[in-house]
């Protein structure tokens, strides 16, 4: 077992024969098979970590494929495999320093010696590379290119084809894997960053071998040279607990066949047999290769070469005796997928481009060409995929970004997104809604389901992502100084990058230059030039796009009144044309500002619209539900019910004059009811006008949005359905951003009580980072209202606490619970059940520190006070004794936990049923127990039955759920049963990443699990990579479990 699974599971046990042992490499040219009548060589070249063999071998095989299935593919050509040390790390503390250059040179000079001896160096070649080891071959080629020795030069003149096989080129998680192998404490000592280095994006190492490459390829034409022809296979599958190490779109180059590959990047060149897929897309390109350079191999110079298949779009080529794919070469991707290939333009997206953008195009807006051409540079730039528009708010930055985001959409490849950036809610919603676009499944939520659209979307052809109103850089990991915040509270994670994508910020931080995208890539949004400002107003106010010449002077005169800000600019045109007002009287009346002309036309238009505008100044100004504003009039003097309701005609109709002047917009997604937005600034200087008349108005408008909220957020259980869920995830932003208005609404505690049921929601959801601040906000206000000592306060940090229990940020929610504990004492005394329950709570977060000596006393006081004050048989006094037992059971004392458990298995039994979760538990304890003695075969049957229960009452991926499948795994790999443990331990994993977070102590947990397991089936590397990411984020800054040191 290897060092890292041994610190994470010290009670499971590795047959000694299956012990790892230090690797010694294998280096240079290995004949694999040679032909007496050979014509053709074709070369394979590991990659990260690899070895000349074991990177072509199957598990189940004794040799690799390229000795044991090639030649009957293609008997006439010679094999060779070229090993050489590719380790970023090594277990002894010895690591060759060699970088790409170094490798290259030695594969350069060894074949050309291997063939240069034989007298077969006019012979053409075949190059098949992994991962790292195209990067060496594209390195050496061109290192060939370079040299005047005729044997070296000869290389690259007869290499005919290379096929990639998830190779980095563009940079990838291959650096970030790699890296994290080099580093991890205990594992390694001694480490090549050279090869890291060159891994990294923007390595300029890996930009001088990627441009020479293609400078090189493409020129062969130009040179009357035969064609390299180039296919690029990429992993589909991840590798458990990592991910996709070298996505697609760092995998494939523009202009070659990308064929993908079921499996993972470390299997991805093992094929068990002669139908592997996979073996036979390979071996179907190298048998069209060497047949070409057969009928080619004696070329005149003198003559153009005949164009290869590359460059004939719909040309055919036939992969088997059985299928022919056609391939047009557009943006259309092979897939290998059972025995056959097929274009997968579900998988793949293919080429029909995705659009997800909320707001029709604007036939009013004005062109300003100057930023439209600016952005168009900044895009062209190879070096960097995004940019920034920032200003003040109402410069027009949103409207530029939609008419670039519609000009995109008319690239017929080109897929366009739109995500609200405010917030980490309205960016998840926003996601959500791309997920469906992209067709993801409908049961991935949380964390997964942004990872999920990041790497969807960067395997995209071509798109573009606008992230709009990104105001609070916070969100993104930006500090308020400048500096970086944890990356647990960062968005950045989840943004797709990528040669293929653009991504496009507007803000109104002008920190976003230098931070989320660099210095040079900023536009600063700022007052309309002249002629487009006389444009919009001409267009808004008469349809006509020009100014009379009369007007032309009071015209001047106004937009420097207005600042020349598009937004103004909408606002005084729409009144204008709304009241057929010349623009020198408007002028003669601005002194009244431009906001309170166009807010008091509409009162004496429509007192609704009136209303709903007030109204929605206090809610968030993103996907607002037209229940919301219908709502609006329900409410009477004091905000309270009435039974007249506004009729749907009513409400259009007051909609429709918000969005003729325009303070609405509509927002429009398929498949959902009609939501709408207002802007930023529209409601800021809504809550500006409400405060200039007094605390009154402004109290009643905020009020209103409290009762609506309140009124129309569902009551979330651990238990409530999909329909439920899609109720709260509508109302939750407008929830959180009525909690800011408690002080002027005067209604603090209706407030908190709110907001403690957003809270809840987000704990059953999952959503932890959302969570916490609401929760703090709860507190904060509980504070103000009732005091420190009023137990709902209390309450109020009892749950705080839990929500950074719940991350595994233990350190942080200790003094909390200790603070709630003293303070229920103090007001409530010992003997309270609330008191009880924090004394409870102290003792959990001690336990889950590891620190079971100081747990014990207060879970046995626990006990002691729960028989006293609430009898044998309360839930509360049987869940103490099952913490107690486990309390027994972590110090090892089986034998005292064992009847304890028994007990509370009993009385739960009678009291509370079996299907009862607090029942379920002390089922699993007992189970647990027994396991701990070496009772599987006792605690199997009860793991089952905990497990079947769990997913009957709790829903598959509640964590406790997760946790009864853990431990059935657990059991079944002490009794020595892998293959049935494996899969077991993969979904467990796979639900604790999504529903946890990978960096929750149970995920990482999950993942030592996981490479204990591979470790026993002899699947090492598999294991090492899982123990290297499971050291990774064990030293990162969350709390450690005892049981993940």
């Amino acid at each position: 077992m290897g060092y890292l699974s041994r610190r994470f599971l010290p009670r499971q046990q590795v047959p000694a024969g299956n012990q790892d042992n230090p690797k010694t490499f294998s280096y240079g040219i290995k004949l694999l098979y040679g032909p007496d009548d050979g014509n053709i060589d074709i070369i394979f070249i590991h990659g990260l970590t690899g070895d000349r063999d074991a990177t072509w071998t199957a598990r189940v095989a004794t040799d690799p494929w390229p000795k044991a299935l090639l030649p009957h593919i293609i008997p006439t050509a010679r094999i060779l495999t070229f090993g050489y040390d590719a380790n970023v790390a090594d277990w002894k503390g010895v690591v060759s320093q060699n970088r790409i250059a170094n490798h290259a040179t030695n594969l350069l000079t060894a074949l050309s010696t291997y063939r240069e001896n034989d007298g077969t160096n006019e012979r053409p070649i075949i190059f098949v590379c992994h991962s790292l080891g195209g990067l060496v071959c594209e390195d050496a080629l061109l290192a060939s290119n370079q040299r005047p020795e005729p044997h070296l030069r000869n290389i690259l003149h007869y290499t005919r084809g290379i096929v990639f096989l998830g190779t980095p080129h563009h940079g990838s998680g291959l650096a970030r894997w790699a890296e994290a192998l080099s580093q991890s404490i205990g594992l390694v000592k001694k480490t090549n960053s050279k090869i890291l280095g060159v891994l990294k994006r923007d390595s300029e190492v890996l930009a001088r071998i990627q441009d020479g490459f293609h400078t090189m390829v493409k020129s062969r034409s130009a040179q009357g040279l035969p064609p390299i022809q180039i296919t690029c296979f990429y992993e589909e599958l991840p590798l458990p607990g990592v991910g996709l190490v070298v996505p697609q779109h760092s995998a494939i180059l523009p202009g070659y066949i990308p064929i993908g590959i079921h499996s993972n990047h470390m299997d991805m060149t093992k094929f068990a047999g002669s139908t592997d897929p996979g073996f036979l897309a390979v071996c179907g390109e190298m048998r069209r290769w060497n047949k070409d350079a057969q009928t080619g191999s004696e070329y005149d110079a003198t003559q153009p070469p005949a164009k290869s298949v590359l460059e004939k779009p719909g040309s055919s080529s036939q992969y088997d005796n059985n299928n022919r794919q056609h391939n047009s070469l557009g943006d259309r991707q092979k897939t290998v997928s059972g025995s056959y290939y097929e274009i997968n333009r579900d998988q793949h997206l293919g080429t029909v481009p995705r659009k997800e953008i909320p707001f029709p195009r604007n036939d009013d807006i004005v062109d300003r060409a100057a930023i439209v051409t600016e952005l168009d540079v900044l895009f062209q730039s190879p070096k960097s995929h995004s940019a920034a528009l920032w200003g003040l708010g109402g410069s027009g930055k949103t409207q530029v970004a939609l008419e670039f985001a519609w000009r995109q959409s008319e690239d017929s490849i080109c897929s366009v997104f739109w995500v609200h950036a405010d917030t980490h809610a309205t960016f998840a919603q926003d996601y959500q809604a791309i997920a469906g676009k992209l067709g993801l499944p409908d049961e991935i939520t949380g964390e997964k389901l942004l990872t999920a659209v990041r790497e969807r979307i960067e395997i995209l052809p071509r798109w573009l992502l606008v992230l709009d109103n990104a105001d609070d850089l916070t969100v993104f990991g930006v500090s308020p100084a400048g500096g970086s915040l944890a990356e647990s509270s960062s968005l950045c994670t989840y943004i797709p990058q990528g040669a293929n994508g653009r991504v496009l910020w507007t803000s109104r931080d002008n920190r976003i230059v230098g931070t989320l995208v660099s210095v040079r890539r900023g536009i600063q949004v700022g007052r309309m030039s002249t002629d487009e400002a006389f444009c919009l107003l001409g267009k808004l106010k008469n349809g006509e796009g020009e100014i009379s010449n009369g007007e032309e002077s009071d015209a001047w005169k106004l937009l420097e009144e207005l600042q020349w800000l598009p937004l103004a600019i909408s606002q005084a045109s729409a009144y204008m044309r709304r009241t057929s007002m010349p623009i020198q009287q408007y002028l003669s009346r601005l002194f009244l500002e431009t906001w309170n002309i166009s807010v008091e036309r509409i009162r004496q238009d429509n007192e609704m619209a009136y209303k709903i505008l007030h109204t929605i100044a206090y809610v968030n100004n993103e996907s607002i539900p037209i229940e919301i504003m219908a709502a609006v009039d329900t409410l009477g003097n004091g905000c309270q019910e009435r039974s007249s309701f506004e009729t749907q005609d009513q409400v259009m109709e007051a909609i429709t004059r918000l969005r003729e002047f325009p303070f609405l917009s509509v927002r429009e997604e398929e498949g959902l009811a009609q939501q709408y937005e207002i802007h930023k600034l529209v409601q800021e200087a809504t809550r500006y006008e409400l405060g200039v008349r007094g605390t009154e108005d402004a109290a009643y408008f905020s009020n209103a949005a409290l009762q609506i909220i309140t009124r129309l957020f569902p009551e979330s259980k651990p238990n409530s359905g999909p329909e439920t869920w899609r109720e709260c995830e509508r109302y939750v932003t407008h929830a959180v951003e009525v909690g800011k208005w408690a002080e002027v609404c005067e209604r603090g505690e209706e407030v908190s009580d709110l907001l403690d049921r957003v809270s809840r929601y987000f704990h059953h959801r999952g959503r932890w980072i959302d969570s916490q601040p609401v929760n703090e906000r709860v507190y904060e206000l509980r504070q103000q209202m009732l005091d420190e000592k009023h137990p709902d306060t209390i309450r109020s940090l009892a749950s705080l606490a839990a929500a950074y229990h719940a991350q595994g940020r233990y350190s942080e929610a200790e003094p909390m619970v200790v603070k709630a504990l003293e303070l229920r004492q103090q007001v409530l005394g010992e003997k309270h059940p609330d008191t009880i329950s924090s004394l409870v709570h102290l003792a959990t977060t001690y336990y889950a520190q590891g620190r079971y000596s100081e747990a014990e006393p207060m879970v046995v006081k626990a006990l002691e006070l729960r028989q006293q004050v609430l009898g044998e048989k309360h839930p509360g006094t049987i869940s103490s004794l099952v913490d107690l037992a486990a309390t027994y059971y972590a110090r090892g004392r089986y034998s005292e936990a064992e009847p304890m458990v028994v007990k509370a298995l009993e009385l739960g039994q009678q009291v509370l049923g079996e299907k009862h979760p607090d029942t379920i538990r002390s089922l699993a304890s007992l189970a647990t127990t027994y396991h701990a003695q070496g009772r599987y075969s006792e605690a199997e049957p009860m793991e089952v039955k905990a497990l079947e229960l769990r997913q009957q009452v709790l829903g598959e991926k509640h964590p406790d759920t997760i946790r009864s499948l853990a431990s059935l795994a657990t059991t079944y790999h002490a009794q020595g049963r892998y293959s049935e443990a494996e899969p077991m331990e993969v979904k467990a994993l796979e639900l604790r990443q999504q529903v946890l977070g990978e960096k929750h102590p149970d995920t990482i947990r999950s993942l030592a699990h996981l490479a204990s397991t591979y470790r026993a089936l002899g699947r090492h590397r598999e294991a090492e990579t899982l123990e290297v990411k499971a050291s990774e984020l064990q030293e990162q800054p969350l709390d450690k479990n005892p049981d993940t040191i």
